[in-house]
């Protein structure tokens, strides 16, 4: 008999409720669960653009060390080339005069004479031909030492735009970890106002959610249940699941209407 009582209590309760619902309709739980589902995705996807925008920044620094001691290694080498530039003017100007040594002595060796100066014009053409050949060499070594001077003062300003470039990379990147961070703390405070607008909190919804889709469930087997079991197989087996929900859907309803 009382469970007889307490089953048309439960029904009455559900007719009561549907007829409530007709005429203003409850907020809806999925609803408000889709906008926490939102929210925390977002917030996720804030967290990692601020952690993915750190970490450009963290290597935006380490490609901006990196850069300037390459470039200060083209700085040494191009001064390097530039002392080298230096010392080979010094060895053409002395193949120059030894040239000029080897000319005066050529003139020497032909004022004395075909017996007397002959030697001395031999040793002054033999001078004179190392001093030809060493101003070549000295010239073509001066050309590769003013081509690796150019090059190296080349790289010293492409590693200096790259710096630059890193520089304004790791500035770029840590404009946009201070917007990740302003958007955690938007989101932050749009769940405060949600959880004010709403009346609930994530949990809670979540929860609800997930015993409204198992109570679906649950009806949809019913359904399917639904002339094929006998009555009194189907409401044995449920009885020790229903009766509980039952209970605390009755006394919350008596909770209401004594408020």
């Amino acid at each position: 008999m009382a469970q007889s009582t307490s089953t048309s209590r439960f029904l009455r309760l559900l007719r009561r409720t549907a007829s409530t619902a007709q005429k203003s309709p409850p907020r809806g739980v999925v609803d408000e669960n889709a906008l926490w589902i939102s929210y925390d995705r977002a917030l996720s996807d804030a967290k990692a653009a601020n952690a993915a925008a750190q970490r450009i920044e963290a290597t935006a620094a380490r490609q901006r060390v990196a850069f300037e001691a390459s470039a200060e290694l083209a700085r040494s080498a191009s001064a390097r080339t530039a002392e080298l530039e230096r010392g080979i003017a010094r060895i053409s100007a002395v193949f120059d005069r030894l040239s000029l040594v080897a000319l005066n002595a050529g003139l020497e060796g032909a004022r004395l004479g075909e017996t007397s100066g002959r030697s001395l014009s031999l040793v002054s053409d033999e001078m004179a031909t190392l001093a030809e050949r060493g101003a070549e060499v000295t010239l073509e070594s001066n050309a590769g030492v003013g081509e690796a001077a150019r090059e190296a003062s080349s790289l010293v300003a492409r590693f200096d735009e790259a710096r630059a470039g890193a520089s304004e990379i790791g500035h770029d990147a840590a404009l946009a970890s201070s917007h990740a961070l302003e958007s955690e703390r938007a989101l932050m405070e749009m769940a405060d106002r949600l959880r004010t607008a709403t009346g609930s909190d994530r949990e809670t919804v979540q929860a609800v959610a997930v015993a409204t889709e198992h109570a679906r469930q649950l009806v949809i087997a019913l359904g399917a249940l639904s002339g094929k079991a006998p009555r009194g197989l189907v409401v044995g087996a449920l009885r020790p699941v229903l009766e509980p929900l039952m209970r605390a859907v009755l006394d919350e309803a008596d909770d209401e209407v004594s408020e």
